[in-house]
């Protein structure tokens, strides 16, 4: 259910990125790239990288990606991404080494001339390379390669890092002329509460590693080039720092301050920052043209001007970081609350039966009393079957000697029990056998059934209704009920009325009488006899047949109000888990992009459905085409006993549904397309998740709700075509970021009376809102330390009146640098924070995990593969 709805949403919001003005200006690489990835912890990065890479650029089809892991790491999206290599090592081959020294024999195995893993490694090396080659059609230059490594620094595995890095750039480098590589440390700082001491040890080993390699006078050299034939070719780094430029990236921000996305913003930091280094700038473009308020020149990056900043008086380049926040409308919430309000405005619809009074509606269910005394009589048999009554043989007996006698005594002499016999026998017997082979309720569930479907409308909230058995319910039970009491007065009157004639005198009964004829008169009295009192007897017998005709209806109507209220149920838990993905989505948009996101929207489909139900009749929703017949929908099938109900390809229908077309407001159909499956790709199949902040799964609780229904699935994927098709398009959901966040915040001025909020107090919101989201994403002892260098770059349509704003803003009291990537999009804005100049004593992450190396190093754990001797003290 909830995958469904993942679907859904992020389908509409890969189409938004699709439509004209909204995003189809995605930045382009100027020149080929390649991510690196060491170690298994990375693993969450390289799955995340590859779609926000493949949302971000515009030939991110020709990226490389490159993962070195542990045999045992388990398969995902990345084994199956076509630009994707993934090496799998065990450096170890099945043996388990000491914890006190993983480290460093992870590194010794790794150069241990007896192993070929090093020949696997440079043979998937060049697998990768010659991917990039054949991708060389989508890059402005194909002069050098952008090299981005990407390690955690408390993966043992981290300790490969240079040789790795080196190995991989050479063998790069053979089909360009230069390779320039940066380096991204990710810290998991609020993992120490749970995992510190030794992975905190790593992680200071790693760091110290690093102080080295980005000396000035640090250099390297080994044999890791295997050919075909197994000879070795050294891999050599002249003095000078190993990386280009080295970010360190936390979980938590300068001011402490964990993020509840983990790393999922340094992620994005990385994705940025490769794009201002590596961006494919079109000639003539807007960012060419610097916008009124800024100094010549202050929008473009400059990687020299960077780096310069990174270095103090002594010639140590310094570390980076940086913060990343975006503004932009919250597709996937939108998408969820649009389908919220659609289905909860559906079923308003179907609640608002119209009052028919209760003996209407036994008539057309076809229980009134007209129709429950036709069943009757066609159980019984007719009046026609009394005359075989007078073949019963009689005593022979003369008129004179009953002509006193009662009724009921006449019959005693004539007939003793026979007739009472052949009447059980051959009337109240095949009572009996109707009875018990009649299916009482199916004439009920095929009207039921029938009514549901020719009133998509009404039918399944009507049927409920009518059948309630509640005792304050004005419906088809009370009546029934009702009914019965008229037939059991009824009854009592007939009874009462053969007990008179019963008690009646036999020559005072109205039948032809003959004089000196005593056989015939009593032969003229047997056939009064049998039709007036069995006459009567019949007529009790259809009645009493009809009263339990009425009891077994009652039974009926009371199992059809629990199916029919077993499938609103369902109808309603649907209603409340979209509400509850809506909620919990517009929450995760954050306090304010997210504000007012229900009501307004509320307001905005309930306008929508009005419109067109005023112009296309107000059953337009439920039209066979549309919703149809909700109770086939909803209802139980034999084939969900046997699995989920939903085959494997609705996952794929709902999406196509939801991308496939979409109905503008004013009626007409425009096709789109899903963007390269970019939405989609953040999980692999079966993982039962996608990695976007505020993923339905990633926090709806359920609690109290059973289990979805195979009916409830089939429902959710109608209402999510519907929505798709019918809503989504239209004008009120197709605004820039700008506009709809500012009609957002005015939804409550009607009923709060306040001031409307301008457009200018808008982006006075916005701006600061950018900016206290884009913190740094590390935590330093000191974060206004000396060499303190700040640039800050805006993403977003350099026309666009917030773009413009903001960037005036940060012109006018700027001591750094500020700049922007023009971008055709008018989804929203983004903003990085750059900051560098620190080196590794300035981390909170080194200076608290010291304390445990230290400890760790005493106790005779080896970290380093080096001699810690030649490490620098820091």
């Amino acid at each position: 259910m909830n995958e469904l709805l993942e679907q859904f949403a992020a389908a509409y919001a890969a189409r938004e990125e699709t439509l004209p003005g909204f995003a189809e200006g995605r930045s382009g690489l100027h020149y080929p790239a390649a991510f690196l990835f060491i170690g298994d912890r990375a693993s969450e990065a390289a799955l995340a990288l590859t779609e926000l890479n493949a949302r971000k650029y515009d030939n991110a089809e020709g990226i490389a990606y490159f993962q070195v892991a542990d045999a045992d790491l388990a398969q995902d999206g990345l084994d199956r991404h076509r630009q994707a290599v993934r090496f799998r090592w065990d450096a170890f081959r099945g043996r388990s080494p000491q914890e006190n020294r993983l480290r460093r024999e992870t590194h010794r195995a790794f150069l241990d001339p007896d192993a070929d893993h090093l020949y696997e490694l440079n043979r998937a090396l060049r697998r990768s390379s010659r991917m990039l080659s054949e991708s060389g059609r989508l890059f402005t230059s194909f002069d050098r390669l952008h090299l981005s490594v990407v390690v955690h620094a408390d993966d043992v595995m981290n300790v490969l890092t240079p040789e790795i890095s080196l190995l991989a750039g050479a063998v790069f480098g053979q089909s360009f002329k230069s390779v320039q590589t940066d380096l991204y440390v990710l810290v998991s700082d609020q993992e120490q509460s749970d995992s510190f001491g030794y992975s905190s040890s790593v992680g200071v080993s790693f760091l110290r590693e690093l102080d080295l390699m980005q000396r000035p006078e640090y250099s390297f050299s080994a044999p890791l080039q295997v050919t075909e034939n197994r000879l070795t070719i050294d891999v050599s780094h002249a003095p000078s720092p190993l990386f280009d430029l080295v970010y360190i990236l936390s979980d938590k921000n300068e001011r402490g301050i964990a993020s509840p996305g983990g790393l999922r913003g340094g992620y994005e930091i990385i994705c940025h920052a490769h794009l201002l280094k590596n961006r494919r700038r079109e000639v003539g473009s807007a960012e060419e043209q610097p916008l009124e308020g800024l100094k010549s020149g202050a929008g473009e990056y400059n990687n020299s001007s960077f780096k310069s900043g990174l270095s103090d008086e002594s010639g140590r380049r310094g570390l980076a970081s940086g913060g990343f926040s975006r503004v932009t409308r919250p597709d996937r919430s939108i998408a969820l609350a649009v389908l919220y309000h659609f289905a909860r405005g559906l079923n308003m619809r179907m609640r608002e039966i119209p009052e028919t009074p209760a003996a209407e509606q036994l008539s057309r269910m076809e229980l009134d009393r007209p129709h429950m005394r036709e069943r009757a009589e066609r159980l019984a048999p007719d009046e026609g079957r009394l005359e075989d009554m007078n073949g019963i043989m009689s005593s022979s007996v003369s008129y004179s000697s009953i002509r006193r006698m009662t009724l009921y005594e006449a019959e005693e002499t004539l007939f003793g029990k026979a007739a009472e016999s052949f009447f059980r026998g051959n009337f109240e017997a095949e009572v009996q056998r109707g009875m018990a082979e009649a299916d009482i309720g199916r004439g009920l569930r095929r009207y039921a059934a029938r009514a549901a479907e020719e009133d998509a409308r009404y039918g399944l909230y009507r049927i409920a209704a009518w059948s309630d058995p509640s005792e304050s319910a004005n419906a088809a039970p009370a009546a029934l009920l009702e009914r019965m009491r008229e037939a059991m007065l009824e009854l009592d009157g007939t009874k009462a009325e053969l007990d008179r004639l019963y008690g009646g005198i036999v020559e005072d009964q109205p039948f032809k009488k003959a004089l000196l004829r005593d056989s015939q008169n009593v032969r003229n009295f047997v056939r009064y006899f049998f039709e007036q009192v069995y006459g009567l007897k019949l007529r009790i017998l259809r009645l009493e047949t009809e009263i339990e005709l009425y009891r077994r209806y009652e039974d009926a109507l009371t199992a059809l109000h629990a199916q029919y209220k077993s499938m609103i149920r369902r109808v309603e838990h649907l209603e409340e888990r979209l509400l509850r993905a809506a909620e919990y989505s517009a929450k995760s948009a954050d306090d304010y992009i997210g504000q007012n996101l229900m009501p307004y929207y509320g307001r905005v489909v309930e306008t929508l459905m009005r419109d067109a139900e005023d112009r296309r009749g107000r059953d337009y929703y439920f039209e066979e085409r549309r919703l149809g017949d909700l109770a086939a929908l909803i209802a139980e099938r034999p084939e969900d006993a046997y699995g989920s109900g939903i085959p494997g390809s609705e996952a794929g229908g709902l999406r196509s549904a939801a991308a496939s077309s979409v109905v503008s407001a004013n009626g007409s159909a425009g096709s789109t397309r899903l963007a390269s499956d970019e939405s989609y790709r953040s999980s692999p199949p079966g993982t039962g998740r996608l990695s976007y902040p505020g993923g339905v799964l990633s926090g709806i609780n359920e609690a109290g709700l059973p289990p979805a229904s195979a009916g409830e699935r089939r429902l959710l994927e109608r209402l999510a075509e519907l929505c798709s098709r019918e809503l989504l398009g239209a004008d009120p959901l197709v605004q820039t970021y700008e506009e709809e966040l500012l009609r957002r915040a005015n939804v409550a001025v009607e009923y709060e009376n306040r001031e409307t909020m301008t457009k200018e107090d808008l982006f006075r919101i916005l701006y600061r809102k950018l900016e206290e989201r884009a913190a740094i994403n590390l935590r330093l002892f000191d974060y206004t330390q000396e060499h303190r260098h700040e640039e800050k770059y805006f993403f977003g349509d350099a026309n666009g009146e917030f773009m413009r704003y903001a960037l005036n803003e940060e012109e006018t009291s700027r001591i750094y640098r500020v700049g922007y990537v023009h971008e055709r999009r008018s989804d929203g804005v983004e903003k990085l924070n750059l900051m560098g100049g620190f080196h590794i004593e300035d981390l909170m992450y080194y200076r608290n995990g010291r304390v445990y190396y230290d400890a760790y190093i005493k106790a005779g754990y080896e970290f380093h593969a080096i001699d810690e001797k030649t490490l620098p003290e820091i």
